[in-house]
């Protein structure tokens, strides 16, 4: 009864969190502005959305294929479409709790993909998320960059030469009382011990695997091209507004930049991501109708993630009995 009642919070709470901020996000707008975000999506131009999932599907793929050149030195062949299937179940489950699609990707490969130890699968995908993070920065960068020269960046940035008040002094208390009671833990029970260490041992298998690699410049090709992807149908989403149909390079980036934020703090950045991105997009370049681009723009890339994974999660188990 506990584990279930756990495991329910840790779905309604972060869900919970998401509903709460599309209300807020949506109560705050007058009823003027929500007749136009109604219209907005009466009137858009779903070619543009069209052409933005088939860039979004074609980023997937190349994530898929580019993790066979992680899986191969573990001593297997991996089928693509196991692949695939296995990445869109992890985006799916990702819209449910932030990260947990991660685990149930390797679950959902190691299951139904011969001699794949999850463990080792498993460290293949924190590589990956170790590459999105410095890719993520990398990114980040680049839009500081861009938009170091905007006033109204430098107001929301704090640059107004005051001192940062620092970290609080109780953050470093519950820091170290953390530490403590997983090594009491640890040290009371061999049993959790034991695991703990399988499952590292396990995972640094699956890591060390990026020294393996024979196409290393196949796997930075995929890498460069999932997040020209990710950028571009952020781009083309502008499209289908009259008021975004000329966002400029810095203001993608900021959007982009703003949107990832957005995406690993709530589940599929429910709430959160219309809400930053719009702000962004409004406050540094007053970017008319920023709310319906925003909401338009998740709502569509969103609903899609949903319906692909879907299919994966049927597909998965029907493709692996007939052997492909």
């Amino acid at each position: 009864m506990k584990k279930i009642l756990i495991a329910t919070l840790k779905i309604v709470i972060p869900i919970g969190i998401g509903v709460y901020l599309t209300w807020f996000f949506l109560s705050n707008m007058t009823d003027a502005e929500l007749e136009k975000l109604v219209q907005a999506f009466v009137d858009a131009d779903y070619t543009y959305i069209f052409y933005a999932t088939i860039v979004m599907l074609s980023s997937h793929m190349s994530r898929a294929y580019r993790w066979k050149y992680m899986l191969e030195p573990l001593g297997h062949k991996p089928s693509f479409w196991k692949m695939y299937h296995s990445v869109m179940i992890g985006y799916l489950l990702n819209l449910t709790i932030p990260r947990s699609g991660e685990v149930a990707r390797a679950g959902y490969y190691s299951k139904f993909q011969s001699n794949a130890p999850f463990n080792k699968v498993f460290g293949t995908i924190v590589v990956e998320r170790v590459i999105d993070v410095l890719m993520l920065g990398i990114v980040g960068l680049v839009t500081v960059f861009l938009q170091k020269d905007l006033d109204a960046f430098k107001e929301i940035s704090g640059d107004t030469g005051q001192e940062s008040s620092g970290i609080p002094v109780w953050v470093y208390y519950v820091a170290i009382a953390f530490f403590i009671i997983v090594g009491l833990v640890l040290y009371k029970s061999k049993k959790i011990r034991e695991k703990i260490l399988n499952l590292a041992h396990g995972v640094l298998e699956g890591v060390k695997t990026i020294l393996k690699l024979k196409q290393r410049t196949a796997y930075i090709a995929h890498t460069l091209y999932i997040w020209f992807c990710y950028i571009l149908m952020i781009w083309i989403c502008g499209f289908a507004l009259p008021e975004s149909a000329n966002l400029s390079v810095n203001a993608v980036f900021a959007a982009f930049t703003v949107g990832a934020v957005a995406m690993s703090t709530t589940p599929g950045g429910i709430g959160l991501y219309p809400l930053m991105v719009s702000a962004a997009l409004g406050t540094l370049y007053g970017v008319a109708n920023a709310d319906s681009y925003s909401m338009l723009a998740w709502a569509s890339l969103t609903l899609f993630t949903i319906l692909a994974g879907l299919v994966s999660l049927f597909a998965l188990p029907f493709i692996s009995k007939k052997g492909t």
